[in-house]
């Protein structure tokens, strides 16, 4: 066989070794030209690669060792392998991701459906059905709106203290049924604030544990407040009924009862019960609250002067039969020791004499009654006997006043009852006069 052939030969082998070796991956040992030439390919390759790589951005980048000798397909099997793990990897995030989803929608789905109805089984009904359970969210416990609320059950009243003992000085009271939030306990006594006043009440007198329901129902009083600008009253829970009357934004009424759809309501100024529709209302719940001793002596002294007013309104009786100096003798005892008064302080002085010419206590004439030892200050010491000099000059609007007064008070008009006795405010209190259950007060005298 010639050279010719045998070349044609061994070429041939070598392609099918070559090609043999690219499928089943087996690199071939190459001389020296043939490396030269596969070494420029390859970097032509990575060069590409790189390329396409930064281009695409599916992989951030190769890292390749020095001296590394890496034949074409195993630098493409590690592209491709790279580029499958990207894939791979994008893949898992989105099924972690829809994985996700799928639980969040099941958790909304369980909860939606738990909210659908009110008649879904509880845990124990279910497991005794021996039927697959479907997990919800638990739901906690409802907390009582008034929890730290305290009644007080005291006879009449607890006294509120500064410190937690009955030596400590008194800053209110808290009535019977009144409320107070409890703030703590220390030994047998609460610390309570109710209205304007915080301190210690004997805890014996202060009813705890109490409902919300029964709170409100027996010590609360139920209010609503208008939340929309204008809302109609029904003569019946019914929108239909006819209109009784329009209540407006941030309105308070006293409420008579309610159910889920209506409140009925108390009109006070026009005197009107009817309903309204609840959505358009907030109810509003009130107790009794303590009473600070600044406010209990401010609330003493109007519940005075309301009685005094009451009790002082000039009332129209019979009169009594009257001669001129009768009229002259009052006017002038009136004038000597309320000169400086109002008009009703001067009927009451003239009544305080006439009503003692009505008891059996003191004579029967005005005359004796004024001149009784002992009585009439103004009798004794000449201050009376001046007026009388004086009477016919009576001029000034202070002395008509005083003729004015005697003359009613002859005539049947009386502002104080059947009392007997006044004398000056300051000299009266000093002297106690004002604990009197019948004691009132007019301008600069106390009357009992």
């Amino acid at each position: 066989m010639n050279k010719s052939k045998r070349a044609l030969i061994s070429m041939i082998v070598f392609l099918s070794v070559f090609c043999l070796s690219a499928f089943i991956y087996i690199p071939i040992p190459l001389t020296t030209a043939e490396e030269a030439t596969e070494a420029d390919t390859l970097q032509t390759i990575k060069s590409d690669l790189v390329t396409n790589t930064e281009d695409n951005n599916e992989i951030e980048s190769f890292s390749y060792e020095s001296g590394s000798a890496l034949t074409l397909w195993e630098e493409a099997s590690l592209a491709t392998e790279n580029t499958a793990e990207a894939m791979d990897i994008q893949e898992d995030n989105a099924s972690e991701e829809n994985s996700s989803a799928d639980t969040k929608e099941l958790k909304e789905t369980e909860v939606t459906s738990t909210a659908l109805s009110e008649d879904t089984p509880t845990q124990e009904t279910t497991d005794a059905m021996d039927t697959p359970t479907v997990k919800t969210e638990e739901v906690e416990p409802k907390v009582a709106l008034y929890a730290n609320i305290g009644i007080s059950v005291a006879k009449d009243f607890v006294n509120i203290r500064q410190e937690a003992s009955t030596d400590s000085d008194i800053l209110g009271k808290l009535y019977r049924d009144s409320a107070a939030e409890i703030i703590d306990t220390k030994g047998d006594w609460y610390l309570i604030e109710s209205g304007s006043v915080k301190g210690y009440v004997n805890a014996e007198f202060i009813k705890t544990g109490l409902s919300d329901d029964e709170l409100i129902e027996k010590y609360g009083k139920l209010s609503i407040i208008v939340t929309v600008d204008g809302l109609n009253v029904r003569e019946k829970a019914d929108t239909e009924s006819s209109k009784l009357d329009v209540i407006y934004m941030n309105e308070i009424y006293p409420v008579l009862n309610t159910n889920e759809e209506w409140i009925k309501i108390n009109i006070p100024d026009d005197n009107i019960n009817g309903f309204i529709k609840r959505e358009f209302a907030d109810v509003i719940v009130d107790f009794k609250d303590a009473v600070s001793k600044e406010e209990e002596e401010e609330l003493l002294k109007l519940q005075a002067e309301e009685r005094a007013k009451k009790e002082t309104e000039v009332k129209q009786q019979e009169g009594v039969s009257y001669s001129q100096e009768d009229l002259m003798l009052l006017a002038c005892l009136v004038h000597a020791e309320a000169g400086s008064q109002s008009y009703e302080g001067k009927l009451a002085v003239a009544n305080v004499v006439l009503n003692r010419v009505k008891s059996s206590k003191y004579p029967d004439s005005i005359e004796a009654v004024i001149y009784q030892p002992g009585q009439f200050s103004v009798a004794k010491s000449g201050s009376l006997s001046k007026q009388l000099a004086n009477y016919n000059n009576y001029s000034s609007s202070s002395q008509r006043l005083s003729i004015k007064a005697a003359r009613a008070a002859l005539e049947g008009a009386n502002n104080i009852g059947t009392r007997l006795y006044f004398h000056s405010y300051r000299a009266a209190v000093n002297k106690g006069y004002d604990k009197k259950d019948s004691s009132v007060k007019l301008d600069d005298q106390l009357f009992w």
